[in-house]
């Protein structure tokens, strides 16, 4: 029997350099805790406590807007690239048998480069 758990999505958009990714997503993470460790997100406290399963994903910008309009979610930044425009986004844990089909198709995010 398979075990039911939920997973954190953290969406980077493509036009954030590699360089910068690991400082923006840890900030976009502390941020997004002080915001959903909170009795009005229960699902962020049940996969804090039993699951604490999360994924990076690499997203172009239709997939970073349509996240960002349709799922909760806490927007990142950093000052010094993409304009400080949100360039993360720490989505509220899903179920994973009901992953949103926004989330389903994005790629993993890997360093593009190698340096």
């Amino acid at each position: 029997m398979n075990e039911r758990y939920s997973k954190m999505y953290i969406a980077v958009l493509d036009e954030a350099p590699d360089y910068m990714v690991p400082t923006l997503v840890a900030h976009s993470i502390l941020t997004a805790h002080t915001i959903f460790d909170d009795p009005k997100y229960p699902e962020y406290i049940e996969w804090f406590i039993h699951s604490f399963r999360k994924v990076t994903v690499r997203v172009n910008r239709r997939e970073f807007d349509k996240i960002r309009e349709t799922l909760v979610c806490h927007q990142g930044h950093e000052n010094t690239i993409c304009n400080g425009e949100p360039s993360c986004l720490v989505v509220l844990p899903v179920w994973c048998d009901a992953v949103p089909k926004v989330l389903q198709y994005t790629k993993l995010w890997k360093p593009l480069t190698g340096d």
